[in-house]
C-alpha cells in the first residue's frame, strides 16, 4: 500500500544499534542465508508452511492481507508486550514513550511510510471487528484507550514466526530457536523485541526489486508463497498450474484480483502466462530471486528478534 504522504523520521529505539547498523546487519544476513547451500530447499519449505497456515483461514488472511496490515498487527503486539515487561535490550527514551494507544501505532506506520493515519485507524477497527484486538481503558487516563491483542492474534503471530524460525533451525540446527516460542514468557519477550526489526521492514521490502508488487497487494505475499510451493517442475523452466478461479477461494480473494496481480508480475518479467486463467504459468528466474530474498528477509528478522529476546548480544550488531 503506497502512502500518500511524506514519512517522518523513525524513532531510535535501541542504544548502541542504530537503524543504519541494523539495516547493514539485515542486508548481510540475507546474503549469508541465500548463500547457504540448503537455502533453496528451506525457502520452499517456508512457503509450504505459510500456505498451510493461511489456506482457508479467512480471518487471518484479512488481518495479514498486505504489508500495512501485517505491520500494524506486529506493532500492536510489540508495543503491548514491551510495556508489560522490560525490553530485552536497553531502549531509548523514544521507545519508552510509545504506548499501545492508537496515536502511537499511527506514529509508527506513518514514520515507516506504510500507510496514513486514517488507514491505520480503519485497519485497527477491522481487527477489532474480527476479534484480533480489543480496546481497554487506560487506568491512568480514562480519556485514552489502549489497543490490546487477543489470544487469536497472539496465536496467529506465533505460528507465523514459528515458520521463519523453523527455516532458520533447518539451516543452523544447533540454535533450535523454534522450540523456545512454546514458552509463553519467552514468546512475549520475542514480541516485545520485534519492534526494533519491524522498523526496518519497509526499507528492506523496498530494497528487494519487485517485492512491492506482492507486499502492497491484498494477499499478495501468500499468493506468491502458494505459487512457489507448487510441485513438479524443473528449476530452469518451471511451469505450474495456478488456476485463478481455484486459488482465489482458498485465500479469500477474487479471481480478478489474482489475474491483475499476475498480469503485473508478467509485465515486470517475473512470470509468463502460457494459458489464460493461470492454467499454465512459467516461473521465471527473476521471481525465484524475489521469492528467496523475501524468505531470507523474514528469517533474518526472526533471527534478530530471537537474539535480542534471548540475550545473545554477541550475535547482534552494535555501533560501539
Amino acid at each position: 500500500m503506497n502512502a500518500p504522504f511524506r514519512p517522518v523520521s523513525l524513532p531510535q529505539t535501541l542504544h548502541g544499534i542504530s537503524h543504519e547498523t541494523r539495516t547493514q546487519w539485515f542486508e548481510q544476513r540475507i546474503r549469508i542465508l541465500r548463500w547457504h547451500p540448503d537455502f533453496p530447499v528451506a525457502a520452499h519449505d517456508h512457503a509450504r508452511g505459510m500456505v498451510k497456515l493461511f489456506e482457508g483461514r479467512f480471518v487471518v488472511n484479512r488481518a495479514m492481507a498486505n504489508a500495512a496490515r501485517q505491520t500494524i498487527c506486529m506493532a500492536i503486539l510489540s508495543l503491548h508486550f514491551g510495556k508489560r515487561e522490560p525490553n530485552p535490550c536497553v531502549t531509548t527514551p523514544a521507545a519508552g514513550a510509545m504506548t499501545t494507544a492508537l496515536s502511537s501505532i499511527q506514529s509508527l506506520t506513518t514514520a515507516m511510510g506504510v500507510c496514513s493515519k486514517n488507514t491505520t485507524a480503519a485497519t485497527v477497527l477491522l481487527l477489532e471487528r474480527i476479534g484480533l484486538v480489543k480496546r481497554v481503558e487506560n487506568q491512568e487516563d480514562r480519556r485514552a484507550l489502549h489497543i490490546v491483542p487477543t489470544e487469536l492474534l497472539i496465536e496467529g503471530a506465533r505460528d507465523i514466526v514459528r515458520v521463519s524460525l523453523t527455516s532458520a533451525d533447518t539451516l543452523f540446527p544447533l540454535r533450535n530457536y523454534s522450540a523456545l516460542i512454546d514458552d509463553r514468557d519467552f514468546l512475549e519477550s520475542l514480541f516485545a523485541a520485534s519492534l526494533h526489526s519491524l522498523l526496518n521492514r519497509s526499507s528492506l521490502i523496498s530494497s528487494i526489486s519487485s517485492s512491492h508488487l506482492f507486499a502492497a497487494s491484498d494477499g499478495g505475499a501468500i499468493l506468491l508463497f502458494k505459487l512457489m510451493s507448487m510441485d513438479g517442475a524443473s528449476a530452469d523452466e518451471r511451469v505450474v498450474e495456478f488456476p485463478f478461479d481455484e486459488i482465489g477461494p482458498l485465500f479469500g480473494v477474487s479471481r480478478t484480483h489474482i489475474r491483475r496481480l499476475m498480469k503485473k508480475a508478467e509485465a515486470e518479467g517475473l512470470v509468463r502466462l502460457l494459458q489464460d486463467g493461470g492454467r499454465q504459468v512459467q516461473i521465471l528466474p527473476q521471481l525465484q530471486d524475489v521469492f528467496e530474498s523475501i524468505v531470507a528477509m523474514n528469517v533474518a528478522r526472526a533471527q534478530f528478534d530471537m537474539h535480542l529476546a534471548n540475550g545473545d548480544y554477541d550475535l547482534l550488531p552494535f555501533d560501539y
